[in-house]
């Protein structure tokens, strides 16, 4: 059994995954993985010398498995699901104006299959957003969840850049 780092696409975390030794998968493949909030999309960045067998045995509960690499013509409907994402983004960006000013919407996101419509949001504090996900469940017509990150989450999802032009990570 390997474990293998996944970088998840829009919020760019990386998790490790294990694969059952029969499966080979390189650098940049894009892989489904199951996660908490169903199955996600990632992209395989090699395979991690972190775990070792024994350590294995004890977390084996909790890592999640890759389920398969995805195909050619999957990989190209992610463009269409981001465009519809984006879309949706602007959608919800204006729902938000008007019900809850102070939630600043950062990122949206659907799921493979397209069952479920998640979007990333960072505020000052604990909000009450159930009867914002009222609205935008009308508006949708699907299953929506809004999670709250950390603002240096949101610099990693957005590419944010420091000094002499490099990328922030956190």
């Amino acid at each position: 059994m390997k474990i293998l780092n996944i970088k998840f696409r829009r919020t760019k975390k990386v998790y490790p995954f294990f694969v059952d030794d029969g499966h080979t998968y390189l650098k940049g493949d894009y892989v489904i993985v199951e996660t908490i909030r169903g199955d996600q999309i990632g992209v395989v960045l090699g395979e991690t010398e972190k775990y070792d067998e024994d350590l294995i045995d004890e977390d084996i509960s909790k890592i999640r498995g890759v389920k398969r690499k995805l195909l050619p013509i999957e990989i190209d409907k992610l463009s269409s699901l981001d465009e519809k994402a984006y879309k949706a983004y602007f959608v919800c960006k204006k729902i938000v104006r008007e019900k809850l000013p102070e939630m600043n919407l950062v990122i949206g996101e659907y799921t493979f299959d397209e069952n479920k419509l998640i979007f990333y949001f960072t505020a000052e504090s604990r909000l009450d957003f159930r009867e914002l996900v009222k609205e935008v469940n009308k508006t949708f017509k699907k299953r929506v969840e809004f999670y709250q990150i950390k603002p240096n989450d949101e610099g990693r999802i957005l590419s944010a850049f420091g000094k002499y032009g490099k990328e922030l990570y956190w």
